[in-house]
């Protein structure tokens, strides 16, 4: 065991004498780790900052995927083999060090291995689809066509690093050609939504409309033209239609028999009974306004106005209403009284007036969905209108560009925005206002620049989209999403299940089946995954002691459609450096610091 002494007369001979170690004592002094030590503190409170205040990828760019940080990465590396150099020739005492060092190295190597060859994204299954075979990383690329070949080229762009703005725009370069690819907005919400296009050829007149209800402040603006697109749903609330003319079509209503038991004393609470569920909305009266004068018998109709009649003019006779409906006063009980559960009368003095009315016609179904009818106006740029919600009287009227007017629905209005005489209409991408709390997908703002300056339309690209983009003499098309990564085999949905806890709609587990494929080895292998129980592929020991395998979990569902299921997959084939160097520094550690010989002074 030699001395301290000796050592450091040893080291101050190799390094008089040669270069190389005087570079392995400089590489492997305690004042570099230490510097590198804090550097790495500083480096990670930076990169924490950058996700928790932007994203992962910002971090992963500007930090952990950095050229610098893998220069910072080898100059730690270098520091800890110089250090465990020095100490050479090694002795007993020198098994702690040189093994935590060594364990430090062999992580290093994973997490680099890891990095290069290891990868993390997800995958939509669905059952009954073809198996997937590839997944979806979170990368953000850029395909590009060449205008002059027609050839695909990709490459990696992600706008939440260094988002583009109208000030400062990105411009790329088209394979093959001097024009070039202008990005110069992004937007992490984005939706697709239909805009009124003039097109001469289309020959079909189109219009916008706005329509502000009690929803919100937000306007829902809708696009109809008369032939391809003249017909809008708002969900369960309204209908829109844009037709060649008003003219009504006979209106389906349910039919319906009804009878009424109209008391003179209570005639608001009469005995009621309809064959279709819903009242007809009459209302009768039954009595005198005079003492001893004729019984008369007043008929209220669902909308308001009414009649009055003598009773014995109308009784037994059926009376038809403008719409359609009969109405028979069938029987008149002077002083009603009930003989075992049977209405009868005692005597003619009215003392207790009661008529039974038979009624039967159609009613209007206040379920049903608001309409609003649309034909082109005797003028340019106007329209005719007739709206109707419920069992509410129709409005109509007329309207032209800019000029707002009610629907006929109770607490909305409606404003013609736009009118094309020969127009189509087109789904386009937009960013999402910041009111709006649905999800949306990123998107780009792009358009083609000549080398004169001359710039072609700009246009909004959504996530997994493309779309062609055109100026003076060249034209590309422009696709922008996720990097799709291949897998060596295939994986099904077989099944999708979702537990619920007992008595409740909350979800207790999910519960995936799949048949992994590999064709090469004919294999099949089913599995079942549901959460904190992940599946692997390929199967066996060594697969997955090694990293070479890859990890499925349950990732997310669809609540709408109980055969989808998104899982996570991890692929790192760096996991086994990684565990072999962290059980090497605990290792060293302990030999360090619990089997230290107690009579050597020296580190």
């Amino acid at each position: 065991m030699l001395p301290k002494e000796e050592r450091k007369k040893i080291a101050a001979e190799r390094c008089a004498r040669s270069v190389i170690w005087r570079s392995v004592y400089a590489l492997g002094s305690l004042d570099l780790a230490i510097l590198l030590l804090l550097s790495l503190a500083g480096v990670c409170a930076v990169a924490t900052f950058l996700e928790s205040g932007f994203s992962a990828r910002v971090a992963r760019a500007y930090v952990y995927n950095a050229p610098w940080f893998n220069v910072w990465l080898l100059l730690l590396a270098l520091n800890l083999t110089c250090s465990a150099a020095t100490r050479w020739p090694w002795e007993r005492k020198h098994a702690g060090f040189v093994i935590t060092h060594a364990g430090i190295l062999v992580l290093l190597a994973g997490a680099l291995l890891g990095r290069a060859k290891g990868f993390e994204g997800s995958v939509d299954l669905l059952k009954g689809a073809p198996p997937s075979r590839e997944i979806l990383l979170d990368r953000p690329r850029l395909t590009v066509e060449s205008p002059a070949t027609g050839q695909l080229f990709s490459t990696p762009f992600d706008p939440e690093i260094r988002p583009p703005r109208p000030d400062r725009a990105r411009l790329l370069p088209l394979p093959g050609s001097d024009v070039r690819l202008v990005i110069d907005n992004f937007t992490r919400r984005s939706h697709e939504k239909t805009v009124l296009t003039p097109d001469p050829a289309a020959g079909q007149p189109g219009l916008t409309l706005e329509l502000t209800g009690p929803f919100g402040p937000d306007p829902i603006s809708t696009s109809l033209t008369l032939g391809s697109f003249p017909r809008m749903d708002l969900g369960n609330l309204a209908v829109l239609e844009f037709r060649d003319s008003l003219a009504v079509e006979p209106e389906k209503r349910p039919t319906f028999r009804e009878t009424q038991m109209v008391l003179a004393r209570d005639p608001s609470h009469p005995i009621l009974h309809n064959t279709a569920g819903l009242s007809s909305g009459y209302r009768f009266f039954v009595g005198s306004r005079e003492a001893n004068g004729p019984i008369e018998f007043e008929i209220l109709r669902p909308d308001g106005p009414g009649e009055v009649y003598r009773l014995s003019e109308i009784l037994e006779r059926t009376l038809v209403d403008p719409d359609g409906t009969q109405i028979l006063a069938a029987r008149y009980w002077p002083n009603l009284v009930l003989r075992d559960g049977q209405p009868s009368t005692e005597g003619d003095r009215p003392d207790n007036p009661a008529v039974l009315v038979m009624l039967e016609g159609s009613v209007a179904d206040p379920t049903a969905p608001a309409r609003l009818l649309l034909s082109p106006g005797p003028a340019p740029g106007t329209i005719l209108f007739r709206g109707q919600s419920g069992t509410e009287k129709p409005v109509t009227g007329q309207a032209k560009v800019g000029e707002t007017f009610s629907p006929g629905w109770r607490g909305w209005s409606a404003r013609l925005v736009a009118w094309e005489p020969s127009a189509r209409i087109e789904t386009v991408t937009a960013p999402m206002p910041e009111s709006d709390p649905r999800p949306g997908r990123p998107a780009i703002h792009a358009r083609l620049r000549t080398p004169s300056g001359q710039e072609g339309p700009a246009r909004w690209i959504a996530s997994g989209t493309s779309a062609i983009l055109q100026t003076e003499g060249a034209a590309s098309r422009i696709g922008y999403g996720l990097e799709m990564q291949p897998l060596p085999f295939t994986i099904r949905l077989n099944s999708f299940e979702v537990p619920r806890d007992p008595g409740t709609d909350e979800p207790a587990n999910f519960i995936s089946s799949v048949t992994f494929a590999e064709e090469k080895q004919n294999l099949e292998v089913p599995a079942r995954l549901q959460m904190n129980e992940p599946a692997t592929f390929p199967p066996g020991f060594w697969p997955q002691v090694t990293g070479l395998s890859y990890k499925f979990s349950q990732a997310g569902w669809d609540p709408q459609n109980l055969n989808r299921t998104t899982l996570q997959v991890l692929h790192d084939p760096g996991w086994m450096l990684k565990w072999t160097g962290s059980l090497l520094v605990v290792a060293g550690i302990f030999s360090m610091f619990y089997l230290r010989d107690p009579k050597s002074n020296e580190a």
